[in-house]
């Protein structure tokens, strides 16, 4: 399954980290460090800096090492949304109860 973050970029699911808010990262010296620090390092996959409202971050989980393969994407749809929107899609829906039987 995949998650739409805007611009026309999808993300595997299984491969989210953390979907962490603008306002939070500014807020926290340590998180902007990291956030920072994974922009200086080239672990940012989009190039979007405006209207930012969340960073995911993502691990590839196919890499089986020992040194993951770490990436950070910015979104200008918010992290409630984000976190919403991976949260629905993952919920096992049965026809039965949506077609009222």
């Amino acid at each position: 399954m995949f998650l739409h973050i805007g611009e026309n970029i999808a993300i595997q699911k299984k491969d989210i980290v953390a979907i962490i808010d603008k306002k939070t990262v500014d807020n926290s010296k340590d998180n902007k460090l990291f956030i920072e620090n994974m922009i200086k390092n080239g672990l940012l996959r989009n190039k979007n800096e405006q209207d930012i409202k969340s960073y995911i971050i993502t691990c590839d989980r196919k890499n089986r090492t020992y040194n993951k393969n770490y990436t950070v994407y910015t979104s200008n749809i918010s992290s409630t949304t984000l976190s919403n929107r991976k949260e629905v899609s993952t919920k096992k829906i049965d026809w039965r109860e949506t077609n009222g039987r």
